[in-house]
């Protein structure tokens, strides 16, 4: 055999301990950088005082589930140490506040809204009453003058 022998084996030991820590040394960088680049994006930051930021968008949102009128709960996206960018305030109103303009978007807020529960709807958006037909609904950004509204039926 190729690795016959104790010097050989040492070798072949030590230069498995050494591809193990390269290994392990890039699963540890690779989980860092996505932490901080996670961290740098807008939609997962923390804001303090959503009414003091200088960028702010209200986007009124209707909702139905499966033909009846459902409400968007105050609350979104705001927790005991966190309020997101992208939150609600006050019932059936996205609010925007962050420290400049940046392109929030629909999914940004059903992420911290529905979370994956969105997968057991087919979902048709409207803004300002004309369907949304291109593209992906949660890439819609949000801007002031909107309207949304959303249907959600559940899948059988």
């Amino acid at each position: 055999m190729a690795f016959e022998g104790p010097e050989k084996r040492k070798k072949l030991i030590s230069s498995m301990v050494v591809l193990a820590a390269l290994i392990g040394g890039a699963i540890f960088a690779t989980a860092a950088l996505s932490i901080y680049f996670r961290s740098q994006d807008p939609v997962n930051q923390c804001i303090e005082d959503p009414t003091s930021q200088p960028f702010q968008l209200s986007v009124p949102i209707t909702v139905t589930e499966d033909g009846f009128p459902a409400l968007v709960p105050r609350g979104i996206g705001i927790d005991d140490n966190c309020i997101r960018p992208v939150h609600t305030l006050q019932e059936n109103v996205i609010h925007v506040a962050y420290s400049r303009p940046h392109d929030f978007t629909l999914g940004h807020f059903l992420y911290y809204w529905l979370g994956n529960d969105l997968l057991q709807y087919n979902t048709k958006v409207f803004v300002n009453d004309v369907q949304h037909t291109e593209g992906d609904i949660r890439d819609i950004i949000l801007m002031e003058g909107q309207s949304i509204r959303i249907e959600f039926t559940s899948r059988n």
